[in-house]
């Protein structure tokens, strides 16, 4: 043999020699090595699973094979499907000599289930049920029963995917901040409560991060689609509340709120006085338009109710401020709208006592408008439909006996 040809063999047994050096197969230290190793001895599953499986999460949140540890590895028997079926798939029920295996990765412990590749071309799966950290199951687990302040019923995770949202706002609507578009790993995760309560969503949906800095609720997927019944009944409400017919009005925006006697996207409310209670309701908030009218409307399972302050026009409101500012001599910022409400005058002088024009005794469509003083002084105003802003006097206002932190 020459001497050139000793050489290439040597160089070439060293090369086969040389481990892969990829961040997802790069093998650990040898005392880690020696606990898998010794790991999977016990269990009787072959070291290429126990690698397969490791290179796995390793990929999934890109990190190093050395950082991504076994846990405990349990024999089991699996159908087809590795007794984690996905939608509507069809299983085949023979079993499958295979291995539940717990992996380690900083705070992530997923459980894989895991057969021999020649038994099934897709021999692992992950039981993400089983791989949710127990500090996020626990997170939404808390809230859920925060938002049903009842504490009737078992609040359960049935369901757990993974998912990469493509901004830092989970892919919700923020409108009170700026969602940049890092991708984030995550959860989405799905919980039912055995009693839910009147009102309240018969499931809940939430979207986390991986480790549970970030959890929301999903509130459209959690309360769903307003009934469609809802959306004609509204419509016909509208039409007798402003006279006119149903065809006139049409829908401008459905919108999934929620709200509680502490605050919230909800129905306005008077200050009553009494002491707020979280009472947390979920429903949609209606917006609908006419040609000279925005009103809206909010809904729940067990009905709709029309919100007059939030419909009264602004231009009404407007008006009415300019005349607060010449009947006071006070700035327009001393003034602001605290209740509003949909009535029909007796007279076309819309219940203000004047010497002329003389009043007929006609119904005129109309507002009552109340402005706040400075939390002093109520002004009344009257008005037609859609225009005409008239005086109707002041009061002192005294706020109740127990303030009302979710009062307007």
């Amino acid at each position: 043999m020459t001497q050139k040809v000793i050489i290439w063999t040597i160089a070439s047994s060293l090369m086969l020699a040389v481990p892969d050096q990829h961040p997802y197969t790069s093998a650990a230290n040898p005392s880690k090595l020696a606990q898998i190793q010794s790991s999977s001895q016990a269990s009787g599953i072959p070291q290429s699973l126990v690698l397969q499986v490791r290179q796995d999460m390793a990929k999934r949140l890109n990190v190093k094979l050395a950082n991504v540890q076994v846990g405990q590895i349990e024999s089991k028997r699996f159908d087809s499907c590795l007794n984690l079926p996905a939608k509507n798939e069809k299983c085949n029920k023979i079993a499958h000599k295979g291995w539940a295996i717990r992996i380690n990765a900083g705070k992530q412990s997923w459980l894989y289930h895991v057969v021999f590749p020649q038994n099934l071309s897709n021999n692992l799966r992950i039981n993400w049920l089983q791989s949710l950290p127990q500090s996020v199951k626990q997170q939404v687990i808390s809230d859920v029963n925060r938002l049903n302040e009842q504490q009737i019923g078992k609040v359960q995770v049935v369901s757990v995917e993974p998912r990469v949202w493509q901004n830092y706002c989970l892919e919700l609507p923020k409108t009170e901040q700026r969602c940049n578009s890092t991708k984030t790993p995550g959860w989405l995760i799905k919980l039912t409560k055995e009693k839910s309560g009147e009102g309240k969503p018969s499931q809940w949906l939430y979207r986390s991060d991986l480790d549970g800095k970030i959890v929301e609720l999903d509130l459209v997927a959690s309360v769903g689609n307003i009934p469609q019944k809802f959306n004609a009944d509204i419509l016909a409400d509208a039409a007798k509340r402003s006279q006119t017919q149903p065809y006139v009005w049409k829908i401008e925006q459905i919108q999934n709120v929620q709200w509680s006697g502490t605050g919230g996207n909800g129905p306005s409310r008077p200050i009553t006085g009494t002491v707020p209670v979280a009472n947390h309701t979920f429903g949609w908030k209606v917006l609908l338009s006419s040609p000279k009218q925005k009103w809206v409307y909010y809904a729940t399972k067990n009905g709709f109710e029309f919100d007059a302050p939030k419909s009264v026009p602004s231009y009404l409101i407007e008006e009415a401020i300019k005349t607060a500012t010449v009947q006071t001599g006070k700035p327009a910022s001393n003034f602001r709208l605290h209740w509003a409400d949909l009535v029909t005058w007796n007279d076309t002088c819309l219940g203000v006592t004047i010497t002329k024009p003389a009043c007929e005794k006609t119904p005129v469509l109309g507002w009552r408008i109340s402005l706040m003083e400075s939390f002093s002084t109520l002004h009344t105003f009257h008005s037609r439909f859609d225009r005409d802003v008239r005086f109707a006097g002041s009061g002192a206002w005294m706020p109740p006996p127990s303030a009302n932190p979710g009062g307007r």
